[in-house]
């Protein structure tokens, strides 16, 4: 099973925050269309046989104004982790210390981050990264990334200087949750969007 984390909604350029609502839409359809014509020919040809230039042409922008928006190919699946999980790590923190840190994870996640979850791009991630080794590799990466933040936000939670093996397992716990939602979401009809997936595969946990 590929691991894989629910693609969000991301900044329309790397580190940059646009004050200006026309500029950042216009902005918002570049990116779109960038990452639009990625996918699109991940799908037809394969991630390995796509090239930075054909994805720029296929958007009808520059290879200059793809490398504005993406570090790389892989980053318009994958970019961006650092943006997306500062403020579930907040979030994480500021939870109640009378919660136990499964359920500060889980109320953090429900809150602060999947109201962010893009359903579409979720499935076109995961359905690209599960034909690429190269993706499988880089999602791989991102997992453990997702972990290691969710950890050493508990451990702040906690007073801790770093992470122990507590915040590491509860970590790894809802990393296993969030993945094996997101894969049943995708692979079985079910009713419901993927936050209550997800919810649901915490309540199954608890039935163990």
């Amino acid at each position: 099973m590929t691991p894989v984390l629910p693609a969000t909604q991301l900044p329309t350029e790397r580190g940059s925050s646009e004050p200006n609502p026309l500029r950042s839409r216009k902005k918002q359809r570049t990116r779109f269309a960038i990452e639009d014509a990625a996918l699109d020919l991940f799908a037809e040809q394969g991630y390995e046989e796509t090239t930075v230039e054909q994805i720029a042409a296929r958007a009808e922008v520059s290879k200059a104004t793809f490398f504005r928006y993406f570090a790389s190919k892989g980053d318009v699946i994958f970019g961006g982790p650092d943006d997306r999980h500062q403020g579930l790590q907040q979030a994480i923190v500021a939870r109640p210390a009378s919660e136990d840190a499964l359920n500060a994870v889980r109320a953090a996640m429900r809150e602060h981050w999947l109201p962010t979850v893009d359903p579409l791009r979720t499935v076109r991630q995961t359905r690209a990264a599960r034909t690429s080794p190269v993706l499988r590799g880089l999602s791989q990466d991102l997992a453990m990334r997702w972990q290691a933040d969710v950890s050493q936000a508990l451990a702040r939670r906690r007073g801790l200087k770093s992470p122990d093996r507590s915040c590491r397992l509860v970590a790894g716990v809802a990393f296993a949750v969030l993945s094996n939602a997101v894969n049943h979401w995708i692979d079985t009809p079910v009713e419901g969007g993927l936050a209550m997936v997800i919810d649901q595969g915490f309540d199954l946990l608890n039935e163990l």
